[in-house]
């Protein structure tokens, strides 16, 4: 087994995004001393859960004897900590955070570390919260934004970089205005927009709001993370307030291009925004599926009918092939759905469909 890089980790604050991490590093580094620091019903749940070794509630003692400590509370306790975290940790200990807005929380480390704080932002996360949905797989080929404060090491990134490469997660440098430049268009607006959307159809609406039960994939996909908690997005929304109305009011102009070509009749133009917005959503690339490396497809319908799921998994398995990723694409009442599974390599993928359709199955 892979070295670690580090023997005891703080996780101050044990909730998803904390829990998470505590669970993938305890199942991939056993002898990693995990110490949790949180609230004492927290630390009961994280502990029964595997999240951590052990739960302190006394912060200076937990942090001050770790190597590496991972702030990973809300926003506005990160910022809070900042200073008090500077002062009991010695130089050798990589200190980093977990917030989903990097600039606030750079400026204030740049006023308290000399050289060991190193922002983090894992691009991984649910609609739900709290230690009871961490899961050790959160990070798997997600995408964690590291954005180091000015003087630290380059030694020190990678270190920080290679831990939680072998947690599963793909580490990508970048500067912190940028990062939240690129987190308001692609994460805090569509936030936004999900609120917006099901708050019009469920309430303004006067008709729809009595019929939210036909809303088909489509709307319930873009609606997923209108169950976010606000709590959990209060001070992201505040703290990158600026970039945030910038991207907005960028989705604000576009929708009235759109409404406008939509009152006037306008097919044609309406066609381009359609073929536009097509060939960007094209270019981002599907077979990566967030991987390290493109993965090969393959399409297989499965009939509605009680184990046909298992059973062709089974097959699957017994071929001794491992499938890395799958997801429903459609499905018709009755019928039966089509899947998308994913595989680390082109012979894989096609030595799955060859097998299944031995099988009897209807390969897309």
């Amino acid at each position: 087994m892979k070295n670690a890089g580090f023997k005891t980790v703080a996780i101050v604050g044990v909730g998803l995004i904390g829990g998470s991490l505590g669970l993938a590093i305890r199942h991939r580094f056993p002898s990693v001393q995990v110490v949790g620091v949180d609230k004492a019903s927290v630390l009961k749940k994280a502990k029964r859960r595997g999240a951590i070794t052990r739960g302190e509630l006394n912060f200076s003692k937990a942090i001050s004897k770790s190597d590496l400590v991972i702030l990973a509370t809300p926003l506005n306790t990160i910022l809070d900590l900042i200073p008090n975290v500077s002062q009991l940790v010695p130089e050798t200990t990589i200190v980093t955070d977990v917030g989903s807005v990097k600039l606030p929380v750079m400026q204030t480390a740049a006023r308290f570390f000399r050289g060991n704080f190193i922002g983090g932002h894992p691009m991984a996360g649910i609609e739900l919260s709290g230690v009871e949905a961490a899961h050790p797989l959160l990070f798997e080929n997600a995408v964690y934004v590291l954005t180091p404060a000015g003087g630290v090491k380059g030694t020190r990134v990678k270190r920080l970089g290679s831990f939680l490469a072998a947690l599963g997660a793909r580490s990508l440098i970048m500067d912190a205005r940028t990062h939240d430049q690129v987190a308001s268009a692609v994460s805090h607006v569509p936030q936004l927009v999900a609120v917006a959307l099901m708050t019009m159809a469920g309430k303004s609406h006067s008709v729809s709001r009595n019929y939210l039960g036909l809303g088909a994939g489509g709307f319930r996909d873009l609606t997923r993370i209108a169950s976010s908690r606000y709590s959990v997005w209060e001070h992201v929304l505040l703290l990158n307030r600026r970039e945030i109305t910038r991207s907005m009011d960028l989705f604000i102009a576009e929708l009235k291009n759109i409404r406008r070509l939509l009152a006037g009749g306008k097919t044609s133009r309406l066609k381009e925004r359609f073929t536009q917005a097509r060939r960007l959503r094209g270019s981002i690339p599907r077979d990566m599926k967030g991987f390290l490396t493109p993965l090969s497809s393959v399409g297989v319908f499965v009939p509605d009918r009680p184990g046909m799921l298992a059973k062709m998994t089974a097959i699957i398995a017994r071929h001794r092939l491992n499938i890395k990723d799958i997801e429903l694409v459609k499905i018709r009442e009755g019928a039966g759905g089509t899947f998308r599974l994913w595989f680390e390599t082109n012979q894989a993928a096609s030595r799955a469909a060859t097998v299944l359709r031995k099988k009897g199955f209807e390969i897309g």
